[in-house]
């Protein structure tokens, strides 16, 4: 697992996250440069160093009695002790200035939307589909540079004025996101039960309408999910996490889906998953699909029935109750749909007989 380093103070000015610590504009992303620091004391002076410098370039936003506050504080801390002042190289900082500034004007806006104006807020998606049918996965690159490998049974819609002021997304199954960075347009992924801001990272997202749960994972960077429903939250995921939404409607099968006019599933449970960390991205099973391996852990009969109906494209009755109780942890690459049931008959027992693409599961 890779984080981003800051070592240099621009290295912390162009990361959103840190502006909205800086501007004290975001709780989450406030809780995690504190964190931050706390792990990281060798870095307080450039941290300093790096805020001061932001507060200068937009403008003080924030409250005056809270700048007089500081000032104060800051001349009282002087009298104490009195840093050098540091030998700034003015055309370098210039260029920093000049994006900074241009960042802050959008995010700024952005993440201080009302959410009732978000929600009455339309946006119009293109007509085109970015899609895989079963059995298949696909890679594309999207008009802004972004790279997303889609999983089987997958849909991905961009927005018409995708990569205009940002670049919002709608998805439908599974997808792999390596996003390109470009601060002055937020990257969004739009989903029926959460919505996630990418702040220039490498992640996961799976949303299935057929499955019990939603969930997001991240490789790289960072990224604020924003769930749907009555327990709508905030979450900022940072890497080795993975964020699990339980859902608490029945489950819709993907042929009764459709991108454009799908329902709103209410969440019921978020959790938040920590990985190993130092694992290999060839060792996680949340992206193993992209490596060609098919996992399953701890998961009931009626999941792993639409998982291999997907990866292997066929259509699976299960006949009984009983048998969708059933659990299986189980990993397939190579095997095909008759030597993977084969696999799974000696963890339960059950039945099986495949007419072509047709297949019917019976207790024993």
């Amino acid at each position: 697992m890779k984080e981003h380093k800051f070592v240099e103070i621009e290295d912390f000015l162009i990361d959103p996250t840190f502006q909205q610590y800086c501007g004290e504009e975001n709780d989450l992303s406030i809780q995690y440069w504190e964190n931050y620091l706390k792990n990281n004391p060798h870095q307080a002076e450039t941290m300093d160093r790096a805020k001061r410098l932001y507060q200068i370039l937009s403008a003080n936003r924030r409250p005056i009695q809270k700048q007089l506050h500081q000032f104060k504080q800051k001349v009282a801390d002087k009298t104490i002790y009195q840093k050098p002042t540091p030998i700034i190289n003015y055309w370098k900082w210039a260029s920093i200035a000049a994006v900074l500034l241009a960042v802050l004007s959008f995010g700024y806006y952005f993440l201080n939307l009302d959410k009732e104006e978000a929600a009455s807020s339309t946006i119009v998606y293109s007509l085109q589909n970015l899609s895989t049918k079963k059995g298949e996965k696909k890679e594309f690159t999207l008009p802004d540079g972004t790279v997303v490998k889609l999983n089987a049974a997958s849909q991905l819609q961009l927005s018409q004025d995708f990569n205009q002021h940002e670049r919002r997304v709608k998805l439908i199954g599974e997808g792999f996101f390596e996003v390109k960075k470009d601060a002055e347009k937020p990257f969004l992924v739009e989903t029926e039960d959460f919505d996630i801001k990418v702040l220039g990272t490498v992640f996961n997202v799976k949303t299935y309408p057929e499955a019990s749960e939603s969930e997001a994972f991240l490789l790289e960077g960072l990224i604020e999910m924003h769930s749907k429903g009555k327990n709508a939250n905030a979450i900022l995921i940072k890497p080795n996490q993975r964020v699990s939404i339980q859902r608490s409607s029945k489950l819709i099968p993907m042929e009764e889906q459709k991108l454009s006019s799908a329902k709103q599933q209410a969440a019921k449970e978020i959790v938040i998953h920590e990985l190993e960390e130092n694992l290999a991205a060839e060792e996680i099973n949340d992206i193993a699909w992209k490596n060609g391996r098919l996992v399953m852990a701890d998961q009931d009969f009626e999941e792993v029935k639409y998982m291999l109906e997907r990866w292997y494209d066929v259509e699976i009755e299960l006949a009984g109750e009983k048998i969708k109780d059933y659990r299986f942890t189980a990993t397939f690459s190579n095997e095909s749909i008759q030597e993977a049931l084969k696999a799974l008959q000696d963890v339960q027992p059950f039945n099986f007989k495949i007419y072509g693409k047709k297949i019917t599961i019976s207790e024993n």
